[in-house]
């Protein structure tokens, strides 16, 4: 089976029904089913076989859960794009990935003649807004022989490259579809759901985490505009289209926490998920005062296909009790995924021991594309070595610290920067923080801290410099601090600390 199998399955129970919502346009199922099943005979038709990439490179839009799904039915293998990625990043991925055909998007026509010049694989470059419909007109409308493999490739998901160039992460059908079946349990996704998309097209956090689940379940998926989130924007379109799910970054949530949601109604809303980094808990606690108990935590990341530990709102609904200590963890492991914390001998350490996290489990990516040599370390003894440095307590609640190359090493100790990040987030006025390492001849390293305000706020850099000589020992307190306006993002949404590591840099040439 695969996610094909699926739309003809609902186009046949319910044909009328509403699949797709992009602003003004829609697709109910049958419409969906047919599309799909045309495209994937042109794409047949032009010589495009089982094993194949099509890559897609356009913004945010319904398309491009048509292109996932022909793909599937045609047993091609489906590879998104980050609709910010310069020409030579775009060239470069082409390449590593070997996709003979593209879809591209008009916001990224002049790209793709840039690029097409260029030394990569590509065959046929098809433009979405020119040429797609009569190219579905065009084609059979005879049902693809549904004959594609579970353990056949489904998709390779680039990371957003956060520690180093983007790596191609690979995925067979029953991966990602064993994947969509914890999130319909964890998340309560059904036929009824109403998913609105906030994640880029190219992310697990969509392929895997929103587009399969509500795929199988049968749902609505609702495009949101990801380019420039909004606030107001959102909060407008759940009022509109009735959304009960979404899933944000805790970026997007702390301008939901900023905003006046006062005119709008946003009852439908009944689970809101949060993923790509954590929450520190006073942050929590406003989220649950202001929305309700409907927030899930997933903890994972490009190589769990989407998430593998989850914090599910009965644990979110703690404030005031013995158990709000869990709300600074990021749950328990799904079922289906086992997690265990390591040293660096990748032996087990007793709870409350910090170590490596390692996962293993039945969606855990396939292979990194074209790389065995990086799937073997990643993978040793049978488990995926994660790179997040945590410990697990005596209930198996999972409890980050940071990443191990975003460890400080002052004075030979380890200082993790999410403890002086969550201080940072005590500042009035605050809305993002981060924390980098900068040169010290004496220490080593020493922490600087980065913040942005909240709009409309203005945040004194003595001011945070002060509530942390009250908060933290002076070996974890900031040598200095930025105030910027923004923070710079990967296309997930986190920010980005090695474009803040080279900013930083700067400063202290």
């Amino acid at each position: 089976m695969h996610y094909g199998t699926f739309v003809t399955r609902h186009a046949t129970r319910h044909p009328d029904r509403v699949a797709l919502v992009d602003g003004d346009r829609s697709r109910t199922w049958a419409e969906f089913d047919e599309r799909t099943t045309r495209l994937a005979n042109a794409l047949r038709a032009k010589g495009f076989a089982r094993g194949d990439r099509v890559a897609l490179v356009t913004d945010n839009r319904l398309e491009c859960v048509e292109v996932m799904v022909a793909a599937a039915k045609t047993g091609l293998v489906f590879v998104p794009l980050d609709f910010r990625l310069d020409d030579d990043a775009v060239a470069h991925l082409l390449r590593h990935s070997g996709s003979r055909v593209v879809f591209v998007g008009r916001s990224h026509r002049e790209q793709a003649a840039r690029v097409a010049g260029s030394d990569t694989p590509v065959e046929a470059w098809l433009d979405l807004d020119d040429g797609y419909e009569r190219l579905l007109a065009d084609a059979a409308s005879d049902r693809v022989p549904d004959d594609v493999p579970d353990d056949a490739g489904f998709c390779v998901l680039y990371t957003s490259g956060t520690t180093g160039m983007p790596k191609g992460v690979f995925f067979t059908h029953q991966q990602t579809m064993d994947n969509a079946m914890a999130v319909l349990n964890e998340y309560g996704v059904d036929g009824e759901s109403r998913y609105l998309v906030s994640y880029p097209h190219n992310s697990a956090g969509s392929v895997n985490h929103v587009f399969g689940p509500v795929l199988m379940a049968g749902g609505r998926l609702v495009f949101g505009d990801v380019r420039n989130f909004d606030a107001e924007r959102y909060f407008a379109t759940v009022e509109r289209e009735r959304v009960t799910h979404s899933q944000l970054v805790p970026t997007m949530l702390f301008r939901l926490l900023a905003a006046d949601d006062s005119p709008y109604d946003l009852s439908s809303l009944t689970t809101v998920g949060y993923a790509s980094a954590p929450i520190p808990p006073p942050r929590v606690k406003q989220m649950l005062d202001r929305f309700g108990p409907i927030f899930v935590q997933a903890y994972g990341m490009t190589e769990t296909c989407s998430f593998a530990a989850v914090l599910p709102k009965a644990d979110h609904d703690v404030v005031g009790t013995e158990r709000e200590g869990v709300l600074a963890s990021c749950g328990r492991a799904t079922y289906g995924v086992e997690l265990a914390v390591v040293d660096e001998d990748d032996r087990p350490v007793p709870p409350g021991t910090l170590g490596e996290v390692v996962m293993r489990g039945r969606w855990l990516f396939e292979s990194y594309w074209d790389d065995p040599v990086l799937t073997d370390t990643t993978y040793r003894g049978g488990w995926l070595h994660s790179g997040d440095v945590g410990y697990l307590d005596a209930e198996d609640y999972l409890y980050l610290v940071d990443r191990k190359k975003d460890l400080l090493i002052i004075g030979g100790a380890n200082i993790a920067s999410k403890e002086i990040e969550d201080v940072l987030y005590e500042v009035p006025g605050v809305l993002e923080a981060a924390v980098v390492g900068v040169p010290d001849e004496e220490w080593g390293e020493r922490p600087h801290a980065i913040v942005a305000p909240r709009p409309g706020d203005a945040v004194d850099v003595e001011t945070v410099l002060a509530h942390c000589r009250g908060r933290l020992p002076s070996i974890k307190r900031p040598v200095a601090v930025t105030v910027r306006e923004t923070m710079p993002k990967t296309s997930t949404g986190k920010i980005s600390k090695p474009a803040l590591r080279k900013l930083v840099t700067a400063e202290h040439q």
